[in-house]
């Protein structure tokens, strides 16, 4: 019943049900693009092995209702998925359960003790989690650039490259900022568009994780300078900007 309610709310809100889950994860730079990936990848399939994903089980769900997946399928491959979820479970607790059954033991005699160190353990992993994320924002460190000075620049006539860093699936959803380009064409040729001018990256994800890994590559492929764009796509949708769909 929760798989299918986030399922509704995917359909009916889109993408603002994915960012506003996504603020909720251990991996929020992430979440949006990985679960995309795997949509990309496996299509409503990606709903059988979604569960044993940390962080992808609900998201999951609410993406195959942005994406428009059939509510046939979706419910085929989430009901595999529980199923899957749920007897993979059983099986570790049934081989395992004289190992759980000791450690638990053990844990009561430590009384007072044991539950200080469980939750020590789980404040070292939430320690862990969150160094991770901010060595990963300090490598990723640059400056970014705003919709209302992007919209400037591009009124002014200023040269400039704007960069899509999503999946073809989020940009033919969301649509693209007029006139960009992208990051896997420019790849396959990226011979003589290092002289357009400023290159402004953006994603869909939040804080501009993605736009910000794809804008460091394009530096050191020779293009500069390079800004992601802040808030990525939302905020350009967000302006009432216009948009184009690719094709």
């Amino acid at each position: 019943i929760a798989d299918l309610g986030w399922y509704v709310a995917g359909r009916r809100l889109g993408s603002r049900v994915l960012r506003a889950m996504c603020k909720l994860t251990l991996e929020p730079d992430s979440c949006v693009s990985d679960t995309e990936r795997m949509f990309t990848r496996f299509g409503t399939r990606g709903l059988a092995f979604a569960k044993f994903v940390p962080g992808l089980g609900a998201v999951a769900t609410a993406m195959s209702g942005v994406v428009g997946a059939p509510l046939g399928g979706f419910l085929l491959y989430d009901l595999i998925g529980a199923t899957l979820w749920a007897g993979a479970g059983i099986a570790l607790g049934v081989i395992f359960h004289d190992a759980v059954d000791s450690v638990f033991a053990e844990l009561a005699t430590l009384g007072r003790l044991g539950a200080i160190l469980i939750v020590g353990l789980f404040a070292a992993f939430l320690t862990l989690k969150w160094w991770r994320r901010h060595q990963f924002f300090h490598e990723l460190r640059m400056s970014r650039i705003s919709v209302a000075e992007l919209s400037r620049l591009r009124d002014a006539g200023r040269p400039l490259m704007v960069i899509d860093a999503r999946p073809s699936e989020s940009r033919a959803r969301d649509g693209m900022i007029p006139g960009a380009v992208a990051f896997e064409m420019l790849e396959k040729d990226a011979t003589g568009a290092r002289n357009r001018g400023e290159v402004v990256v953006y994603c869909a994800c939040p804080n501009e994780a993605t736009a910000a890994r794809v804008a460091k590559r394009l530096i050191s492929m020779g293009f500069h300078p390079v800004r992601p764009l802040a808030g990525g796509i939302h905020a350009w949708l967000d302006a009432g900007l216009a948009i184009e769909r690719p094709g």
